[in-house]
């Protein structure tokens, strides 16, 4: 019981400090105890140690820290990722040697299959760059249409000094910037982008079918080891959770190597499911990681009722001229989006980058009707989300503009 009880008190802490570590600034746990303990974490934690370390040793753990921290933080390392490939060998060096004999042919068919897949992957996430460069600048400002609310048609790039394309952002971890940049991942020291998503997400998926696959290994081991060395009339004794507890820390403890793997698999599978889940939910939403943070700052003024919406069609007597790479996009929009506190009124100019009013005449103008107050993010287009199957194509790499037009033949 001692063992059973160490080996996932070990686990679990370990599960939940990357899980927060890692995704409690995701959009969708704000407001959350998740949120609460990210900000604990690389916030209050270590403002509480800055004011403890200057009051003990006037600073100078924190100085050593900011040395060493800024490489940790703040540098493309491959600490994370050595940690990452480290936990995958170890685990299965220990696990598959000691499951191997007592395994069915299907199983031993199926096994390798199932661990050696995720090192390609990984390989794959980690070569596979998506930068922007100058020879492929062109290519990329037409992979996708300016949707002129979170992305803008003009704005150069700071550091690369050329024009930003739609769904781009620069890394400050990789020193460049990304096409359908979605997150920089640590573990892969990579950004995850227009040519690795499809590795990455297939990475999710080959790492939750291993540890859900290894967990249903290892139970059938562990239940196997039960039978033999507890008396079926104790099993059928048994009553009550303290006593299925300690049954099963005895079979762990008398099969160290197969119990302890599988605890870490069991444990460790929620977070892989949960992060396959999430990037499942951005394929459907027709998003990114960067861009659900960028919607979610546009949900706050919706609901906090600074969000105005109109037709560009109502507003200038003559459309802006439609890019032609841009006309083969499956989803257009005519909406111009605004924030302000108040309704824009007759005779307003809106700024360049459409999301903000540049001048407000004198207060007595009255409201311009053609401006509606938003209330929900329902009424807001999103020009990126052409439906589950085409939001996929896009994401393996399948040209949507090809495929739409197939489609329609």
């Amino acid at each position: 019981m001692g063992t059973l009880r160490t080996v996932a008190l070990v686990v679990l802490t370990i599960s939940a400090f990357t899980f927060i570590a890692l995704f409690g600034r995701l959009p969708a746990f704000r407001k959350t105890p998740v949120a609460w303990l990210h900000r604990a974490l690389w916030v209050y934690f270590p403002n509480g140690l800055a004011v403890v370390d200057n009051c003990l040793f006037g600073g100078k753990v924190v100085r050593c820290w900011n040395r060493s921290g800024s490489y940790i933080l703040k540098e493309n390392h491959p600490l994370v990722l050595i940690f990452f490939t480290s936990l995958l060998v170890i685990g299965e060096g220990i696990f598959v040697p000691a499951a191997w004999p007592r395994l069915s042919s299907i199983h031993r068919f199926w096994v390798p299959a199932a661990i050696t897949l995720p090192y390609f992957l990984l390989y794959k996430c980690v070569v596979t760059k998506s930068f922007i460069t100058a020879e492929n600048h062109e290519e990329e400002m037409r992979r996708y249409p300016y949707d002129r609310v979170l992305f803008h048609p003009g704005h150069q790039c700071s550091t690369c000094k050329f024009l930003k394309p739609a769904r781009s952002k620069h890394c400050s971890f990789c020193q460049a910037c990304v096409s359908r940049q979605d997150h920089h991942c640590v573990w892969l020291m990579n950004c995850v982008g227009a040519n690795n998503c499809v590795y990455f997400i297939s990475l999710l998926v080959s790492l939750s079918v291993m540890l859900i696959y290894g967990s249903y290994l290892g139970h059938s081991l562990l239940s196997e080891m039960l039978k033999r060395i507890v008396p079926p009339e104790i099993q059928e004794s048994m009553q009550g959770w303290t006593a299925w507890i300690n049954t099963w820390g005895v079979v762990v403890s008398a099969d160290p190597k197969i119990g302890a793997v599988f605890l870490l698999m069991l444990m460790t599978a929620p977070l892989a499911i949960s992060f396959l889940a999430y990037h499942t939910y951005l394929i459907w939403a027709g998003m990114t990681t960067n861009e659900s943070a960028k919607w979610s700052d546009w949900k706050d003024d919706v609901e906090d009722g600074f969000v105005f919406k109109t037709r560009r069609s109502l507003i200038f007597s003559s459309p802006l001229a439609m890019d032609p790479h841009d006309q083969l996009w499956p989803v257009h929009t005519d909406q111009i989006l605004v924030t302000d506190e108040d309704p824009p009124t007759e005779g307003c100019l809106l700024a360049s980058n459409s999301n903000c009013i540049a001048r407000r005449p004198e207060s007595d103008v009255p409201p311009d009707p053609r401006w509606k107050r938003l209330h929900t993010m329902r009424d807001v287009d999103n020009i990126y989300d052409m439906g589950f199957w085409y939001n996929l194509r896009d994401v393996v790499g399948l040209s949507v503009r090809r495929a739409k037009d197939i489609s329609s033949i």
